[in-house]
């Protein structure tokens, strides 16, 4: 008979009491556990201008699995240091991650230092405290310790890896208009927008060029909707003037590829409809991961997988590019 899963809770009173201490006493000068908090990455943080070639599209890859293994292990190939991005608690490091709330990085901080390394801040921080993150604001952790695996059975690990983490608040269940396929208000697009840019700059200051996205944004908890949210990571990646050119390889490894973020917003559209419009506040329904017809109609709803496969198809790229979007003036198009 299988080993039981051990409950969450004793896996993260564990990494407390053990791991944690551990390497802190005895592997603090390879792997620090303290991390830095950029209020305003986009306004903090300069970045060396690139050269004047042409800058090169990045290798997009749509993978399924755990984002963190998918990192470790890219890691470990090509033998260089790659960020993973988390969508973050913005009032405490690590959320609930000592009970049994599920999210990804509750989950990642009982598998790894992530909790401990987000309470610290760095050498010659500008903070005193990296909490709350600001809207726009981020952490970079150089070195998050895994020492577990995935949540489905923690498995302890036989040997360590570290991989560096940014950490960004992603928005959460914004106003949503077009059958819950658009922002409703431009501001929180923008938003969004400024989240991804600077989770990116982040990135791109301390010299990373790959980075592993998770399904940051989406499912249950935030529901951004997903064809939009794809669509401006792309846009990011492919015309933001100060990103343009600084990555050559993107993944966005998806634990449940069977996660439909859209079918969960227009089931909850379905909902408040039959409540009536006297009832306007937000009932939040219970997850789905299924992507089989949703309760507004027949036809099937893809899943946030399939979107961002479609998204960021070559095909699907080459046509972006040879279709500049009008709302785009001149300097995000300038080499």
């Amino acid at each position: 008979m299988p080993p039981s899963k051990p409950k969450p809770a004793d896996v993260a009173a564990e990494a407390k009491k053990h791991y944690i201490p551990l390497i802190r006493s005895e592997y603090a000068h390879r792997w620090p556990t303290y991390s830095y908090l950029f209020q305003k990455p986009l306004e903090q943080i300069p970045l060396n201008p690139l050269g004047p070639s042409l800058p090169r599209n990045p290798e997009f890859y749509v993978c399924a699995g755990d984002p963190v293994d998918f990192t470790i292990d890219w890691k470990e190939r090509v033998q260089t240091r790659i960020p993973f991005i988390c969508a973050a608690n913005d009032k405490r490091a690590g959320g609930d991650w000592e009970t049994g709330v599920i999210g990804y990085e509750e989950r990642l901080c009982r598998r790894s230092s992530l909790s401990a390394t987000l309470s610290i801040p760095g050498p010659a921080s500008q903070v005193d405290c990296n909490y709350p993150i600001p809207s726009e604001g981020g952490i970079y952790s150089e070195f998050v310790v895994v020492f577990r695996g995935p949540h489905d059975q923690y498995k302890k690990l036989d040997q360590w890896y570290d991989i560096p983490v940014v950490s960004m608040p992603a928005a959460r269940w914004p106003k949503l208009s077009h059958v819950g396929l658009k922002y409703t208000f431009p501001i929180e697009r923008n938003l969004v927008k400024n989240k991804i840019r600077s989770a990116l700059r982040i990135c791109a200051y301390y010299g990373h060029r790959s980075v592993v996205i998770g399904d940051f944004g989406l499912g249950n908890g935030h529901r951004n909707p997903p064809q939009e949210l794809a669509e401006m990571w792309r846009e990011v990646f492919l015309y933001d003037p100060d990103i343009r050119g600084r990555f050559d390889h993107v993944a966005f490894v998806f634990e449940d590829i069977y996660q439909s973020t859209a079918m969960l917003i227009l089931d909850d559209i379905a909902k408040k409809s039959k409540r009536g419009p006297s009832s306007s506040s937000k009932g939040k329904s219970k997850p789905s991961t299924s992507s089989s017809s949703h309760a507004t109609g027949e036809l099937a709803t893809p899943t946030d997988f399939e979107i961002f496969q479609h998204v960021f198809s070559a095909g699907e790229i080459h046509k972006f590019m040879n279709s500049p979007d009008p709302r785009y003036d001149i300097s995000m198009l300038t080499i």
